[in-house]
């Protein structure tokens, strides 16, 4: 194992009653991490991994983890609007 991997995952309710991911990563030396992945980026992972059901996440590589909080960070983002002629 060359990088953190998920090892254990369970489903939240957040404050306003969506579903959260709960998902522990596993470091090499031991270290354990918990993420909390709001609902956009639950799904991100679950697409991202190929996976039907929260089980099929356990042993995915960290990473896969940063890009659906990026994912779900950048539904926010806008496309700049047409620059301003004068």
């Amino acid at each position: 194992m060359n990088s953190a991997n998920i090892v254990r995952v369970r489903v939240a309710a957040a404050h306003d009653g969506s579903a959260e991911l709960q998902v522990t990563l596993l470091y090499p030396n031991g270290g354990r991490t918990e993420v909390t992945l709001d609902e956009p980026a639950g799904r991100a992972l679950m697409t991202a991994c190929e996976a039907r059901e929260v089980d099929d996440l356990i042993g995915q590589n960290w990473e896969k983890v940063k890009d659906a909080l990026t994912a779900s960070f950048n539904r926010f983002q806008t496309a700049p609007g047409p620059t301003d002629p004068s």
